[in-house]
């Protein structure tokens, strides 16, 4: 299987269900800001020299002379749905027409002909066989429950199924968002980072110090882009104006952690909210939505490293905790473990996994920047 989170593949489980409108929807709204490249797959699985769907065909399957072939849509004008996906904005369309026994094959011959920054929207059942997209989507008509048979062997490996009313779809294209360089579904849920800290060991504010040319906040807050609301927990608005994000102060100043997740998730406007610090540079999208999705009927998903210890400030609380954290607060408490007794929490194995950092002092910093540099060129 190869590993392609930046693979958006959209299947079909019968013909007319929106599929190639979907893609293009998607296209439409991330083109502007992100290379996108368009992909559609053929495969070809002949009978008897016969077209799989029957009757005399299209002549795709009689006209390809080898096991797979790639070729590049420049007609925009055309009605064929690689000209569609071209007019919606896509940088580039690939066709790939492959014989069934060679896509892994002709898979990796199309991904090579796309730069390696560029965002991938794919139009295939088939190749969900070869690859790990970082979303698989499957589209159906809502009033027809038939899988045809590409889609029958990879449907059940489907994050989501879309169901298509005729005019519309029960997930909106514009949920559909990219998180970095990985295709995810966009969240129900807020992200919080907070900046309200005293960085007593970094000896300076650390949500300022320079992360490759940036503040590290606005390097944190650019990776979690993929959420629809994002909040700053923090005293001083005017610092973080140049965010462009919210503010949210404390109810009280000067009483720890706990009144600063307690003020935002008050605030925000969904019932979820991720929660992190300002000091963990790199947040990996799929675990953060894994946590996401645990929450189930909890209300914090919290992260337990091996020797028992817990990251408070990179987790998932619901609103359901604002009763308990105003009551430990009026019982004089700061930490946000003492909500732990109170509330229902799901806790989750963490590593902690190698993406994972934590800056509290200045050599943490210092190491941190010489590995997001890379190596010297003298190395």
């Amino acid at each position: 299987m190869i590993p392609c989170p930046r693979v958006l593949l959209i299947g079909a489980a019968h013909r007319n269900a929106g599929k190639t409108e979907f893609a293009c929807e998607v296209i439409r709204r991330q083109a502007a800001a992100r290379r996108v490249v368009g992909v559609k797959v053929t495969t070809i699985s002949e009978r008897e020299g016969l077209c799989p769907r029957g009757g005399e065909g299209c002549g795709v399957c009689g006209s390809l002379t080898g096991e797979f072939c790639v070729t590049e849509e420049l007609r925009p004008d055309l009605a064929k749905d690689t000209s569609r996906l071209l007019r919606a904005g896509a940088a580039q369309v690939l066709w790939l027409r492959v014989r069934q026994p060679h896509l892994a094959e002709g898979l990796t011959a199309t991904l090579a002909r796309i730069p390696p920054d560029a965002l991938i929207v794919c139009e295939s059942n088939s190749a969900r066989r070869v690859i790990e997209p970082g979303l698989f989507l499957v589209l159906r008509r809502a009033d027809d429950p038939s899988l045809k048979p590409s889609s029958a062997t990879v449907a059940h490996l489907a994050d989501r199924v879309v169901r298509f009313h005729g005019d519309r779809w029960d997930l909106a294209p514009d949920r559909v968002v990219p998180a970095g360089d990985r295709w995810v579904l966009q969240p129900e849920a807020t992200a919080v980072i907070l900046a309200g800290g005293e960085s007593r060991r970094m000896g300076t504010d650390k949500s300022l110090c320079d992360a490759g040319g940036r503040p590290l906040i606005a390097h944190i807050a650019a990776q979690l882009d993929y959420f629809p609301e994002r909040l700053i927990g923090a005293s001083a608005a005017d610092r973080f104006a140049f965010l462009g994000l919210p503010v949210v102060p404390d109810r009280e100043p000067g009483r720890g952690p706990l009144m600063g997740i307690l003020s935002c998730v008050e605030r925000a406007a969904y019932d979820l909210s991720f929660v992190t610090a300002c000091d963990i540079p790199h947040l990996d999208s799929a675990f953060v939505l894994g946590l996401l999705a645990q929450a189930g009927e909890v209300d914090i998903v919290l992260p337990r490293l091996p020797d028992g210890r817990t990251e408070p400030l990179l987790a998932v609380y619901r609103k359901t905790i604002i009763p308990a954290a105003e009551a430990a607060l009026r019982d004089g408490q700061r930490r946000i473990v003492s909500l732990l007794d109170h509330v229902r929490v799901r806790f989750v194995p963490f590593g902690p996994p190698a993406w994972y950092r934590n800056l509290n002092s200045p050599h943490d910093l210092a190491t941190w920047r010489r590995d997001l540099a890379g190596p010297s060129e003298s190395a």
